[in-house]
């Protein structure tokens, strides 16, 4: 299948602050409302969750995504405000209650690859506690708009012709999870002391060769952002998907668990080694090939096994012809 270059997803951000911030939070959480905490520990999904967060070595995660400002928690912006009313002591001044059920949801889309499912119920989860230690005149968390807010900025929503619902697994790795391999790249990397690398060059070769129909022995899914433009592709493979498959489904997945043009080309591009004989003529190959792609497609690619767990919608083909052009 061909691709647009031009078309890029956004990384998403660093969530090492972020999940310090929400442990402290709940270590003070905890020192405030003892006889409740145990309720809320009775939540199988709040115990999973937290159970993976304290799995984590963030220093794995680190400095993976840049951190958007308005999500950080600082634990002087209550404080402040309270200084002269003398009543700090009374309430948890580090963590307003919206920035920590924004914290906890923006943990559950990067550090556990939430479905929007889980999302919604970590919000639910997350508000919950936070009203326990809130002021009683405080106002409610808007949650939908909590939801919102993550999914506008660490999720995708994507496209995928199928003829069943289960025509959505990679032909190699299909029991790994997207956001493993995510904590994968990042372990592999930081354990020599290297920056972690967002795009390691064997998986963006892996990646590119997919986007060219090599797909046998592909760890990718492929998916469009414009499922339009792939029923008028100029290459012939990708127009015949798009004109007999029976299905058209959507699905909503994390951002960082997906792979652009951009992404692929530019990996190969900064890593390409003129000394690495064994690599270096397919390499340039391959970057002609992606090059030569027509524009018109917005493919992308979905790393991970479980992309079934992220579909939001399924209609009859739209584009579907009655016989073959």
């Amino acid at each position: 299948m061909n691709v647009d270059p031009r078309n890029a997803v956004d990384t998403p951000f660093e969530v090492h602050n972020v999940a310090q911030q929400a442990r402290r939070v709940h270590g003070q959480q905890d020192e405030l409302g003892a006889e409740s905490s145990a309720t809320a520990h009775n939540s199988e999904d709040k115990a999973s969750f937290e159970q993976q967060l304290n799995d984590l070595d963030l220093d794995d995660i680190d400095s993976i995504y840049p951190t958007p400002p308005s999500l950080c928690l600082t634990a002087n912006s209550a404080t402040a405000t309270s200084s002269s009313a003398g009543e700090a002591a009374s309430e948890p001044s580090s963590c307003p209650a919206p920035a920590f059920v924004s914290a906890r949801a923006q943990l559950a889309a990067t550090l556990t690859g939430a479905n929007l499912e889980v999302l919604r119920n970590e919000i639910d989860l997350a508000g919950q506690q936070a009203a326990r230690w809130s002021p009683a005149s405080a106002p409610a968390v808007d949650r939908d708009g909590v939801f919102d807010d993550v999914v506008r900025s660490s999720y995708v929503t994507l496209r995928r012709f199928q003829n069943q619902n289960s025509d959505c697994k990679p032909h190699t790795e299909e029991n790994t999870s997207a956001i493993l391999h995510v904590r994968n790249t990042a372990r592999e990397h930081s354990s020599i002391g290297d920056h972690p690398e967002r795009y390691p060059i064997d998986r963006a070769r892996q990646a590119g060769w997919h986007m060219r129909g090599k797909t046998t022995t592909s760890p990718f899914v492929s998916l469009v952002e414009d499922p339009a433009k792939l029923a008028v592709s100029r290459d012939h493979w990708a127009r015949a998907i798009a004109n007999n498959a029976n299905a058209l489904h959507t699905y909503t997945v994390p951002k960082h668990s997906v792979w652009t043009p951009n992404d692929v080309m530019s990996s190969i591009a900064l890593r390409m080694n003129a000394e690495d004989y064994d690599n270096i003529d397919a390499d340039v190959d391959l970057m002609c090939s992606l090059g030569r792609a027509p524009t018109k497609e917005t493919e992308r690619l979905f790393l991970g096994g479980n992309l079934e767990s992220y579909r939001t919608g399924r209609e009859e083909n739209p584009y579907k012809c009655e016989s073959n052009e």
